[in-house]
């Protein structure tokens, strides 16, 4: 079992508050200090962030509004050092704690919906065969263009 350092469990608390207090999608954080925020729909502002950021990205805490298997695959592929998200699915942890990335999670939920609410999210769907972080990448970049 891996011990959660203090630093990513501040960071993974301040990502909470900040999601819960601001109107913002994603938010990156190390020892204290918000690096990046982001406001968009779907997986567009990770896929932001991974492009803008690279490889600085490995290390930082994520702050996600929800959860789900795309954003999961693009917290591996980034190589945060953990996770925090209001919503998630059970999925997406398993993929997180796959890739040894510690999670808090305020309420799980059985899927993530399309943005009509009706089904399930496309991106979700085109990944349900993928196990992956850098297929799911290729797969949601060549998709959002």
């Amino acid at each position: 079992m891996r011990i959660v350092s203090q630093e990513i469990q501040d960071d993974m608390a301040l990502a909470s508050k900040i999601l819960s207090e601001e109107d913002v999608s994603i938010i990156v954080i190390k020892n204290g200090e918000i690096l990046e925020s982001k406001k968009g729909k779907g997986i567009k502002p990770i896929i932001e962030l991974i492009d803008e950021m690279g490889e600085r990205l490995n290390g930082m805490v994520l702050g996600d509004r929800i959860l789900g298997r795309a954003s999961a695959f693009l917290c591996r592929y980034a190589r945060v050092s953990g996770v925090y998200s209001p919503q998630a699915t059970k999925t997406a942890i398993a993929i997180l704690i796959l890739g040894a990335i510690p999670c808090r999670v305020d309420e799980l939920v059985p899927f993530i919906r399309n943005r009509d609410g009706d089904g399930l999210c496309p991106f979700e769907d085109i990944l349900k065969d993928v196990d992956d972080p850098d297929t799911a990448y290729k797969i949601l970049k060549e998709k959002i263009g």
